[in-house]
């Protein structure tokens, strides 16, 4: 029967302490590249946009929140809220990067997504494609937007797909496929009354003052 022979001087290493080990070396290597960041400029608005956002994991449930999102030369802020109007968390990208801030539950777990997800994936579904093009010249990452819709590559393969082509000036709803994340992003545009493009309101409870008062 062979037997490892340990170096002498070298610890012996636990089974539990290899297996942590190899864990962490394999998040490292799923750990997903951040496509460069647009000028915030390019996609500021006087208006705070509320959605819908539907997570749909590949091997898992589908989550729903809403979102308030607020665009300035300075700043991307997203207020995320449930259903029924707590807040979450906030999405913040500004120039010292992307990251998640505190929701009004103490102790509230920011969502099981990085903050630069979210916030790469809403820049691809919400900036114009000039902007976009202009930001990735020059690295791995290329965008182009077709008759059905807007994909990014990169080092030339598929990272994700969204359709229909995003459009700031005709709000739809944007399906964005992402095979990077193994996610599915949905974006619906919300009508003042609450109500989704597609979706009746989920709760007959009151919250939309809730909702109103998160705004950025």
């Amino acid at each position: 029967m062979n037997r490892v022979v340990r170096p002498p001087g070298m610890p012996c290493l636990g089974p539990v302490l290899i297996l942590v080990l190899m864990l962490a070396l394999s998040a490292c290597s799923l750990t997903p590249p951040v496509s460069p960041t647009p000028p915030l400029a390019a996609a500021a608005t006087a208006d705070t946009l509320k959605s819908q956002l539907t997570f749909q994991p590949d091997d898992g449930e589908a989550s729903t929140l809403i979102a308030f999102i607020r665009i300035t030369p300075e700043q991307l802020r997203a207020v995320l809220v449930t259903p029924y109007g707590q807040r979450l968390t906030t999405l913040v990208r500004d120039t010292e990067g992307a990251r998640f801030e505190a929701g009004d539950a103490p102790g509230e777990s920011p969502l099981p997504i990085p903050p630069q997800w979210l916030a790469s994936r809403l820049e691809w579904s919400l900036w114009p494609l000039g902007a976009l093009r202009r930001s990735f010249e020059g690295s791995a990452w290329q965008v182009a937007d077709s008759k059905t819709g807007r994909t990014i590559t990169y080092r030339g393969e598929l990272t994700a797909r969204i359709t229909p082509v995003p459009d700031r000036e005709h709000p739809t709803t944007l399906t964005l496929d992402d095979r990077q994340g193994g996610y599915q992003l949905t974006i619906a545009p919300m009508q003042g009354s609450g109500e989704s493009e597609n979706n009746e309101p989920k709760s007959d409870e009151p919250a939309n003052d809730k909702q109103e008062n998160a705004k950025p």
